[in-house]
């Protein structure tokens, strides 16, 4: 049997991640069949099961590909907000897609079973980064904190995660909910003039 280039076995485990990511927004988790994935990602379920076991499997590859780095993230509050409300591509996916993927795994993950299991501590890791963001603002003079920098992360994150669910739920334009996103985000600390830059 030929020995497989590493690159291109790489590049093909992310294009079945990636392809699952656009069948999860479009069809939620359970909706999406191991076929669905393979005909998005244009490839064989031979090819799949190279990769992974079943959809279990690339589900929990999914929930832990573009997990936040400290790097990720500004270290002013100012830079912080604009990142929050850009609406840019991320990852390569539009928004749109990228919000309804987060938003289906959120709501699967809820479920008692292995993927809640798996999801826990990424979500306590993504909570402990932005808290170390929030702490680094505090600490430089960006921000003052009404609550800990972990409360702060939770509540940022609830809302965040709330607005742009409603957006979608109402079919309401995400750029409408630009201003109200930004406006409410400093509802959670007190920006300090002068320390933006």
């Amino acid at each position: 049997m030929p020995k497989r280039d590493p690159a291109h076995m790489s590049a093909q485990r992310e294009r079945i991640i990636r392809a699952t990511m656009e069948c999860i927004a479009e069809r939620g988790v359970e909706g999406s069949s191991i076929q669905h994935i393979c005909r998005q990602a244009g490839l064989s379920v031979g090819a799949v099961y190279v990769h992974f076991r079943n959809k279990e499997e690339i589900v929990e590859a999914v929930l832990h590909y573009g997990s936040v780095k400290p790097e990720d993230l500004p270290d002013t509050w100012s830079a912080f907000k604009a990142m929050v409300v850009s609406f840019e591509p991320q990852m390569g996916f539009d928004i749109a897609t990228v919000i309804r993927n987060r938003l289906h795994l959120h709501a699967e993950c809820v479920r008692p079973g292995s993927l809640h299991d798996s999801f826990k501590p990424i979500v306590e890791h993504s909570m402990k980064v932005l808290a170390g963001a929030i702490q680094k603002m505090a600490d430089n003079g960006s921000v003052r904190l009404k609550m800990s920098a972990y409360e702060t992360a939770l509540s940022i994150s609830a809302f965040i995660d709330g607005m742009l669910w409603t957006a979608l739920a109402t079919d309401r334009p995400l750029e409408e909910f630009r201003p109200l996103l930004a406006a409410g985000l400093d509802v959670f600390v007190s920006p300090v003039a002068g320390k933006q830059a």
